[in-house]
């Protein structure tokens, strides 16, 4: 190896440590920065809400097409709960301003499907509804009391 050759390869090794040790900085400092979820038990209840609201969606469906309209109300009142849990999780999850303000409509959403749910526990469906509202309710309660 020439000298040339020599001093232009010690450049180019001196030039890739100092662009990683400037990359290593800026990325510790950016990880001093983390944004954690404000939200996460709100978020993971309103999710439990959507994924109990479609299976009693199915088992209400089901009865219908038995001919079977007492669980009419239920349907409305999950399909609203779905709805609404849907919209909070999202807005949960990014730590949206607009999450509180949220929760307040979605915890009188839940109230009223839960007490919808308890009309019905011969049905595990409807309660398993009714505990993801109960608890969803709650968790909207603790950000906006």
């Amino acid at each position: 190896m020439e000298r040339r050759e020599f001093i232009s390869t010690l450049g180019a090794a001196a030039t890739v440590l100092t662009a990683s040790s400037a990359f290593a900085e800026d990325a510790a400092t950016h990880a001093n920065h983390s944004h954690p979820p404000k939200y996460k038990a709100l978020a993971e209840a309103a999710s439990k809400c959507v994924l109990d609201g479609n299976n009693n969606l199915r088992h209400c469906y089901g009865m219908v097409s038995m001919n079977d309209t007492s669980m009419a109300e239920c349907i409305k009142l999950t399909h609203d709960t779905i709805a609404a849990c849907s919209a909070l999780e999202s807005l949960a999850a990014v730590n949206s301003p607009s999450t509180p303000a949220m929760a307040k409509v979605v915890e009188a959403i839940c109230l009223a499907c839960k007490k919808e749910c308890d009309k019905f526990p011969q049905y595990s469906e409807c309660v398993a509804m009714g505990a993801s509202c109960k608890t969803c309710a709650e968790e909207c309660h603790k950000i906006t009391a």
